[in-house]
């Protein structure tokens, strides 16, 4: 078969078989260029003796606890929700496969950006990508619009009501058993979050509007020790004209029926609890610049040269997450 074609301007006239096709090589075949066939394992490594965190390969020496100037207590996590973490039950694969989609269900904050329209592509098929301009903030919404459905911290509210009906509305048709089975567990293991008791009692509220939400920014807990924080010294309710003036040195104040939003800076130790409830399911604090240092002359750690400036926040994660 005889077909015209342009090839730099020139009709040029080419002859095709029928059982061959015109290949037009794609661009982007390159990423796929020296793909490695074989599985590269890196050598295990040695526990940090500090502080115990697992290693890998390369990384620093006190990566994890600044070569013990940095001790945290180990993390008390509910059984049931490490039995998610770990164990090879089916509930357990499917909440690890979908940790995605289930800490964003419980978060009591919403992400926030200027995503980048150019190469966002977020489509089920094809390549997945996801690109922002600037910074990355988590934000926390006020509450009780009437004209939608509850969501994010608002989802708390209703959590007393055994059906979970509001929640379950939320599950993925395609998987909505698998879904709502872990969303039932995980309500139940976050009933003891602080954060979640203070929202539960605005669930028999009738006038949403009257009320306020004021959310602890400077918790002084010792994380060395790891306490708990208690219903009041994470956040306070109040109905509007009875707020205690100077409840917490550095507060933020929700309210009801306005969409009112604010930063939760990364450097708040609510910043964990609040945007990743199932790494601090009892709201432990994060990481902030106030995490006392240990007095490295109680023990021989060995010299150093560690300065002092404030603990960077990805050190607690790795501890945290390594243990």
């Amino acid at each position: 078969m005889l077909q015209t074609i342009l090839e730099w301007g020139r009709e040029v006239e080419v002859e095709i078989r029928e059982d061959e096709e015109i290949h037009n090589p794609d661009p982007y075949d390159f990423v796929y260029s020296n793909i490695p066939k074989n599985t590269h394992v890196l050598k295990p490594e040695e526990n940090c003796r500090l502080c115990h965190a697992k290693k890998f390969k390369y990384e620093t020496k006190g990566l994890c606890c600044r070569k013990g100037r940095i001790r945290l207590a180990s993390p008390d996590t509910p059984p049931e929700l490490m039995r998610l973490w770990t164990s090879n039950d089916s509930d357990a694969r499917h909440f690890r496969k979908n940790i995605r989609f289930f800490n964003g269900h419980f978060s009591f904050t919403t992400l926030y950006c200027h995503l980048d329209r150019d190469t966002t592509d977020m489509r089920t098929a094809g390549i997945y990508t996801f690109r922002a301009h600037g910074q990355i903030y988590h934000n926390i919404h006020s509450f009780g619009n009437s004209h939608s459905d509850p969501k994010h911290l608002e989802l708390y509210f209703y959590d007393d009501d055994p059906s979970l009906e509001h929640r379950y509305r939320r599950c993925r048709e395609e998987m909505y058993e698998q879904d709502k089975h872990v969303i039932g567990i995980i309500t139940d293991i976050l009933r003891g979050n602080p954060y979640s008791q203070q929202y539960r009692s605005l669930g028999q509220a009738q006038n949403l509007e009257d009320y306020r939400v004021i959310l602890n920014l400077d918790q002084r807990l010792d994380q060395r020790t790891y306490n708990a924080p208690i219903n009041s010294e994470v956040a306070a309710v109040w109905i509007e004209g009875n707020e205690r003036r100077d409840t917490y040195d550095r507060s933020v104040k929700l309210h009801g029926n306005n969409n009112e939003k604010e930063h939760i800076r990364s450097y708040y130790g609510c910043y964990d609890p609040l945007s990743y409830p199932l790494f601090f399911p009892i709201a432990e604090l994060g990481w902030h610049r106030k995490i006392p240092k240990k007095n490295t002359q109680e023990e021989d750690i060995g010299a150093d040269n560690i300065n002092n400036d404030d603990n960077p926040g990805k050190i607690f994660i790795y501890y945290y997450i390594q243990n």
